[in-house]
C-alpha cells in the first residue's frame, strides 16, 4: 500500500522537480551562485527561522502526545540554539545589513504568511504537512548538491547542514509522522492535505525566486 507521503510526492511531482531544478539549486550545484543572491537569501531565510520557530511551537501545542512533543521541542531547541546563532554569525562575518535587503517581496511574503497562517489556523496534521513539504524537499536537493564543490565556505556549510544525517532524521520523522496521521484521515481530508502540500512547494519556489530580485 502506498504511503501517504509517497502519494503526495507522486501527485506533485512537477512542482517537486521544479524546486529540485530551481535556478538557486543549480547555481549552487554548479558553483556559480552570485554572492549578492546568497546574501539576500541569507537575510530572507534567517528571518524565516523565527517563523519556523513559531510553527514548530504551534506543533508542540497541537501535538497528540508526549512523544511528538518531545521530538518537536528538540527541533525547537536546534532552531533557537544552532540555526539562529549560525545566521547571526554568518551575517556578521559577511557584513550583511538586513535592512539593505527588505523581505517584503511577494514571494517572501507568500511563503512566510502562508506557512504561519496555516499553522495558526490549522490542525496538527496540517502543521506536519507544512514542515514535511519544506524539509524533505530541502534534504533531497542539498544531498545531491553536497556531492559537488562549493567554493564559498558559507554556501558549503549551508548545504552540509541540510545534507547531514541529523537533518535527514528530522525530515524522516516528519514523513513518518505524516504517514501515521494519514491513517486516521478521510479521503477528503487527505485531498486537502495534498492541496496544502502543493501550496508549500509553490511557496518554496516563489521564495527562492525572490533571492534573485533586486
Amino acid at each position: 500500500m502506498e504511503a501517504f507521503s509517497e502519494r503526495l510526492l507522486r501527485e506533485h511531482q512537477s512542482a517537486w522537480q521544479a524546486m529540485q531544478q530551481h535556478r538557486f539549486v543549480t547555481d549552487i550545484e554548479q558553483d556559480r551562485l552570485p554572492t549578492a543572491v546568497f546574501n539576500r537569501y541569507l537575510v530572507f531565510e534567517g528571518n524565516f527561522v523565527a517563523t519556523a520557530i513559531a510553527i514548530f511551537a504551534l506543533g508542540v501545542s497541537n501535538a497528540p502526545g508526549i512523544h511528538q512533543q518531545r521530538w518537536l521541542i528538540g527541533v525547537l531547541n536546534a532552531l533557537v540554539d544552532t540555526q539562529i546563532a549560525w545566521f547571526e554569525q554568518v551575517l556578521s562575518e559577511r557584513r550583511i545589513t538586513p535592512a539593505d535587503y527588505p523581505d517584503d517581496l511577494p514571494g517572501v511574503q507568500r511563503f512566510r504568511d502562508g506557512m504561519l497562517r496555516t499553522a495558526r489556523q490549522g490542525s496538527y496534521e496540517q502543521i506536519v504537512t507544512l514542515m514535511f513539504g519544506a524539509e524533505w524537499m530541502y534534504y533531497f536537493w542539498c544531498r545531491r548538491v553536497s556531492e559537488h564543490r562549493q567554493s564559498d565556505a558559507d554556501v558549503r556549510r549551508w548545504v552540509e547542514m541540510h545534507a547531514e544525517d541529523e537533518f535527514y532524521q528530522q525530515a524522516l520523522w516528519l514523513k513518518n509522522e505524516l504517514d501515521r496521521c494519514a491513517m486516521a484521515l478521510s479521503e477528503h481530508e487527505k485531498q486537502a492535505l495534498s492541496a496544502l502540500y502543493g501550496d508549500v512547494l509553490q511557496w518554496e519556489i516563489d521564495f527562492h525566486h525572490a533571492a534573485y530580485e533586486d
